[in-house]
């Protein structure tokens, strides 16, 4: 990699980095309330959208910057369900560095050499995906904790209701941040990956 490329990928990280970190404390930006229940969150297609143009290394780098600040707004927000679930590191962190990772990879081995006509679909795919993996993975460390290793440290009733109720929660959530993260894969990533791609080969 010449110094100009690894200074434009220098650029673009940090741009990313900033885009991510405005979501995270402009309201609207990033979280999108529906109802009091409901909080779409679409930072995940922003952490996608940089692994797909800056690889899966960087997409998790992305990743850890909105883990941590879900760390750090679970311990400072008022108590509710979803902030006493995200007081645990592994919960709050590691689905979000797996998103990066996991459409970075994803994108360079399958669809980066398509062509624009089937790329497009697959970047609803894509756009799907992340929401997806930050979904399951949340869930799946949360049951994990509750069911195997009893981690009730953080605050959460040891109950196996409130199990239920955060799972019936997350998965409308996750439904309707499957469309959305989508639609963005298909009409935000398509002109932003051909727009960027002459600064990142």
């Amino acid at each position: 990699m010449t110094k100009t490329n690894s200074t434009r990928r220098l650029v673009l990280t940090a741009m990313f980095i900033a885009i991510i970190l405005l979501q995270c404390f402009v309201p609207w930006l990033g979280f999108i309330p529906i109802n009091p229940v409901v909080n779409v969150t679409i930072i995940p297609f922003t952490i996608a959208l940089g692994a797909m143009v800056l690889g899966p290394r960087i997409g998790g780098l992305l990743g850890l910057i909105m883990g941590c600040y879900s760390l750090y707004n679970a311990w400072t927000a008022p108590v509710s369900l979803g902030a006493l679930m995200f007081r645990n590191p592994v919960t709050a962190i590691v689905p979000r560095i797996l998103i990066g990772v996991i459409v970075g990879m994803v994108y360079m081995k399958f669809v980066q050499n398509r062509g624009t006509g089937s790329k497009a679909v697959s970047l609803f795919g894509l756009g799907a995906l992340a929401a997806i993996t930050n979904t399951f993975f949340v869930m799946t460390i949360t049951w994990v904790g509750f069911n195997l290793m009893h981690t009730t440290y953080t605050g959460l009733p040891d109950n196996v209701g409130i199990v239920y109720l955060f799972t019936g929660i997350a998965g409308f959530n996750a439904v309707i941040e499957f469309v959305v993260d989508g639609f963005l894969g298909l009409l935000v990533a398509t002109p932003v990956l051909l727009f960027l791609k002459k600064y990142t080969h």
